[in-house]
């Protein structure tokens, strides 16, 4: 058999394995280009269901870490400065869950279900680097928005125009005419640091609740996180510079 001909087989077995995949799987490989796929069928334990009836996980599909370089206005001086953003630009899609395995199983009541649920999603950019936690809350930058958008040759939302309540959940692989897309922003890192961790909430209404000091109850929330590492100084900053880091480089549900 040729090379090409063996390609061609290799292709073609590829496609057939593929198309034999359940359709919630299929389309579950198919994010679009470059995107990191979290998928929700997969992201809540029976565990989690049982002990919140209303619980939803959405479907996440976001790029890797960008930076931009975007001449931004000073509001006190009018004055514009050359400036990095860093951000992060996603769709999720609100899917169907697993039912809830034990109907007799106590509820988790510490908030009252909103119907339809509200997508308020928030990103926080945290400087681990050297034992610091410098905090970074995400913020609208309408000129970063602006070359954000024509860059991506996209419409992304801020995390404030984004809110919306969610769209009617969908089967697993039925498509995602009903994503929503927005995208986060962070201005002033630290150029000199070298580790970074992001912090994406909202895409759940997942809750957990501990028992604090004193008995006092701590509230958790289901967050996604990423681990970043930037190679390089505060001279001549790159975006690929900034990649997922390679001591944990995949992205993490958890509660905090």
């Amino acid at each position: 058999m040729t090379h090409t001909a063996r390609c061609f087989a290799s292709a073609l077995f590829g496609l057939a394995s593929w198309l034999a995949l359940p359709s919630d799987v299929a389309f579950a490989q198919m994010p679009k280009r470059g995107e990191i796929f979290i998928n929700s069928t997969i992201s809540s334990s029976g565990e989690e269901r049982t002990s919140q009836s209303n619980l939803w996980v959405l479907d996440v599909y976001y790029k890797p870490m960008r930076m931009i370089s975007v001449e931004l206005t000073n509001p006190k001086t009018g004055e514009k400065k050359l400036e990095h953003v860093w951000y992060i630009a996603y769709r999720v899609v609100h899917r169907k869950s697993g039912e809830r395995v034990d109907e007799k199983a106590p509820k988790n009541e510490i908030d009252p279900p909103v119907s339809p649920p509200l997508f308020i999603p928030e990103g926080t950019l945290v400087v681990t680097d050297n034992d610091r936690q410098d905090v970074f809350p995400d913020q609208v930058i309408p000129e970063a928005l602006a070359a954000i958008n024509k860059r991506e040759k996209a419409n992304y939302k801020t995390a404030v125009s984004v809110v919306a309540p969610l769209p009617e959940a969908t089967e697993a692989g039925s498509g995602d005419d009903s994503a929503m897309a927005g995208v986060m922003m962070w201005r002033g890192i630290d150029p000199e640091a070298d580790r970074y961790t992001v912090f994406l909430s909202g895409f759940s209404n997942g809750i957990r609740k501990l028992n604090g000091p004193d008995d006092m109850p701590i509230i958790q929330t289901k967050t996604i996180m990423q681990k970043y590492w930037r190679r390089g100084d505060r001279f001549d900053q790159k975006e690929p510079e900034i990649i997922a880091d390679p001591k944990d480089p995949e992205a993490h549900w958890i509660y905090r």
